[in-house]
């Protein structure tokens, strides 16, 4: 053997090779192409095996082998024995580096020399890969029939070889990673709202061709809310994790469970009627009732509503299917919660279900509008759009007496859609009509940042009016959009990202009910707040003493951070004076207008 032509002939292989290395979609994937590759160098290579996992916690046993002395790894398994850490493999795991093993010389080969002589091996290599802090690490072995094979040739194209194969490797992983990402729920490992919507479209088109039939849970935490507030995020991710886990026990091989949202689960049982699905459905509800969580030493609990539906009884496509449970959810909320409740047994919720779309399709969803005024200079300088419902007789019905309902149906978002696009025709007609400068206040829901579709069509929307008023390429239009923390409660910089299209796009942001929650200041730190709406029930009690110096200082903060204060439900003139003592900038309430539907 000549080493030189041997080093260049290894060289220009290797190199031809290592496009084959990007393409492993996972890190065995890479590994295995790494094996072939090397296997496939030289005549006088006759074998490459590898490894992947926890060398620390495991017995090593090769999970692939390429070369004509492959055979030679199917009975071979390193443990962790002190004769076994001597060997090769375990050395060059624990230093991180090659190690070049004579065969029929190293002492710590002579468990396997009588084996490895049988298929003609001289010399080994072997290769880690991966770096020495990761749980799960690689290995590859290569074998050569040569004596000296690695001395004479050297180590370093193998090694720069698997470098490359650690590069690999990392991709692989951050490729499976984001795979997982857009699928399972970071907190509870489940499947998430998006691959649940997947499968239920699927589950529900193979149930219609075969006539087979399935049920629906739509299972949600009771006051949830409370354990955050009062032990934490922490603690109620641990309570979400500890509640799907006891799903993922309880429920059959067959059944799929995932995150629907927030404390919101969605369970699909295929081939399951009404019946056997209340049974499962009581098996749940008994299971969180009994569930306990550890707090300090304290025990947390909490229990669930469960909503029932079935297919095809309650609906004949995906979105009555769910808009059926959550009905049933709404339901078993509404009338004292932990408890199950089947689609079919509620009807109110189905009739306020069917007054909303009623009202969509004709067009009777409509915004009605309160001024809001500069306490100073008395002048309106906004108003705000609070939806209303006119019913089929002609009735104006408030906000109160269905958007708590189509909150708990998930409907909001068609809501948010119907308002936030009338009140752009409306701030057209304003401006056409001499009023250049009022602000339009409308109320953004979490829950239409799950609709991509109907965001878009709210910008196309949007675009357009900008473009009638001449206002498109202006840095700011005259909308401004008011979130609620109960709302967009969570993680900070998934309510950024869902809010930033808006915001870029030059619509302002106004927090609403300042004042309710414990985590408004962290809103104000972490978000390009323009406007503090401060909660009603704070201006209801004015004449308080220390409610006066609670507005006092938040008036204060705001001043600080140039932001427009905003009171609600001003309903008498001693309330707007004692606001402007106060030095809140603007107001809203019965005193100066009610809200009023468009002319």
């Amino acid at each position: 053997m000549d080493p030189i032509q041997e080093k260049l002939l290894i060289y220009q292989a290797l190199l031809s090779a290592t496009s084959s290395l990007a393409l492993g979609n996972t890190p065995d994937d890479v590994l295995r192409a790494a094996c072939n590759a090397l296997a496939s160098l030289s005549s006088h290579i006759c074998l490459a095996w590898m490894y992947l996992g926890n060398p620390e916690r495991e017995v090593i046993r090769p999970s692939y082998a390429a070369g004509v002395a492959a055979e030679y790894v199917q009975s071979l398994s390193i443990d962790r024995s002190p004769e076994a850490m001597k060997g090769p493999a375990r050395r060059s795991l624990a230093a991180n580096m090659p190690v070049v093993v004579d065969v029929e010389s190293d002492a710590s080969f002579h468990i396997w020399r009588e084996q490895a002589a049988f298929f003609g091996l001289k010399e080994g290599l072997t290769l880690p890969i991966g770096d020495h802090e990761m749980e799960q690490r690689g290995l590859i072995v290569i074998f050569s029939r040569t004596a000296r094979y690695f001395e004479q040739v050297g180590i370093e194209p193998f090694f720069a070889f698997t470098q490359l194969a650690s590069v690999g490797l990392d991709q692989a992983r951050m490729r499976m990673k984001l795979e997982e990402m857009s699928t399972i729920d970071p907190t509870t490992r489940l499947l998430n709202r998006a691959a649940m919507q997947e499968f239920f479209t699927r589950m529900h088109a193979q149930s219609k061709r075969a006539a087979r039939h399935f049920s629906l849970l739509l299972l949600d935490l009771d006051r949830f809310k409370l354990i955050n507030d009062n032990y934490g995020h922490e603690t109620g991710d641990k309570m979400l994790r500890g509640v799907s886990d006891l799903f993922g026990r309880l429920l059959r091989r067959s059944d799929w469970v995932g995150r629907w949202g927030g404390e919101e689960f969605l369970a699909i049982l295929p081939d399951t009627g009404e019946r056997e699905a209340m049974q499962i459905a009581e098996q749940l509800r008994s299971g969180v009732e009994q569930l306990r969580i550890d707090f300090n030493g304290r025990e947390i609990q909490t229990t669930v509503s469960i909503g029932v539906a079935s297919c095809p009884r309650d609906g004949d496509s995906p979105e009555i299917l769910l808009r059926a449970a959550d009905a049933a959810l709404y339901e078993a909320k509404k009338t004292g919660r932990n408890r199950i409740v089947v689609a079919m047994e509620q009807h109110e919720i189905h009739s306020i279900i069917r007054k909303i779309d009623s009202a969509i399709a004709a067009g009777r969803l409509v915004p009605a509008y309160q001024p809001i005024v500069d306490l100073k200079t008395g002048v309106q300088v906004a108003e705000e759009a609070l939806a209303r419902l006119i019913d089929e007789q002609g009735n104006v019905l408030p906000a109160a007496d269905f958007i708590q309902a189509a909150s708990e149906l998930q409907l909001t978002h068609l809501i948010d859609f119907q308002i936030i696009k009338r009140t752009m025709g409306h701030c057209v007609a304003n401006t056409h009509g001499g009023i250049t400068n009022r602000l339009h206040f409308v109320n953004l829901s979490a829950d239409i940042l799950l609709h991509q579709e109907i965001i878009q069509a709210l910008f196309d929307e949007a675009r357009q009016a900008c473009e009638q008023c001449g206002i498109a390429g202006g840095p700011q239009k005259p909308m401004v959009i008011e979130i609620t923390e109960r709302q967009f409660m969570g993680d900070m910089e998934a309510v950024k990202s869902k809010l930033a299209p808006f915001l870029d796009f030059g619509m302002r942001l106004a927090i609403d009910d300042f004042g309710s929650g414990y985590s408004s200041f962290r809103y104000l730190a972490e978000l390009p707040v323009s406007y503090l709406k401060i909660e009603g029930t704070l201006v209801q009690q004015i004449h308080d003493k220390r409610v006066q110096k609670i507005l006092r200082r938040i008036s204060n903060i705001a001043h600080d951070l140039d932001l427009i204060t905003i009171a609600e439900y001003v309903e008498d003139e001693a309330t707007a004076n004692r606001l402007r003592d106060l030095e809140i900038d603007w107001a809203q309430g019965y005193y100066f207008g009610r809200p009023e539907l468009a002319g």
